[in-house]
């Protein structure tokens, strides 16, 4: 996902998140819109912004994570791993135990992002309501299925970073987004695909087909 969301324009945020789980990691059967993808488009530097998604987290913070992984000589997908945690766990959006703060994060949504008041509510409710629940809802055998990718690294926060940057775009105020034909069929697509574990797996899927093809 990360790959096809940020050849359409996603902000940098979420251009470094890689998507990082397997075609195993599926345990059921993702919607039938995950098959059909969009194109990707070949050329990062001509890709149009399609929505205007407000920065969620300070370029210090970004920078900060993408040093302390890029020092590390693991391989990507766990690299990728580390990084949202690493991301979250500086803005306190982690517990010790390795569960979300959903109090601290409603709270950091309210008075650390800038963003509207449209946008704080589509906010709260995709990471709060949408994201968190289904990347929490079987953590255990996700975590039991991805060590031998992901080492000691938690995937499910960079599961629920992967969801809300997919329904950021699906769910665009109209008025922060661009309608061109390429963003709404990724708008499309994002919408119909982005409501599973097995969905997002599958998109990943579509995504590696595209760059082998």
């Amino acid at each position: 996902m990360a790959t096809g969301i940020t050849r359409i324009g996603m902000r940098p945020w979420a251009k470094a998140l890689v998507l990082l789980w397997l075609a195993q990691l599926a345990q059921g059967e993702p919607s039938a819109a995950c098959k059909t993808m969009p194109a990707l488009a070949k050329d990062d530097s001509n890709s149009a912004r399609c929505c205007e998604i407000p920065e969620m987290f300070s370029n210090e913070t970004l920078n900060q994570c993408m040093e302390e992984v890029d020092r590390s000589s693991k391989p990507q997908v766990e690299k990728s791993c580390e990084f949202a945690n690493c991301v979250l766990k500086k803005q306190k959006h982690i517990k010790s135990d390795g569960s979300f703060d959903v109090d601290q994060i409603r709270s950091y949504i309210k008075d650390t992002v800038k963003a509207s008041a449209e946008w704080k509510t589509l906010i709260e409710k995709v990471v709060l309501d949408e994201c968190i629940p289904m990347a929490e809802k079987d953590s255990p055998g996700i975590a039991k299925q991805l060590k031998t990718a992901m080492g000691e690294c938690n995937p499910v926060p960079a599961l629920a970073f992967a969801c809300s940057a997919a329904k950021f775009y699906a769910k665009c105020p109209s008025k922060d987004w661009t309608g061109s034909k390429p963003c709404d069929e990724w708008k499309k697509y994002l919408s119909e695909c982005s409501h599973s574990v097995e969905d997002l797996n599958e998109m990943y899927v579509q995504i590696e087909s595209q760059k082998l093809a």
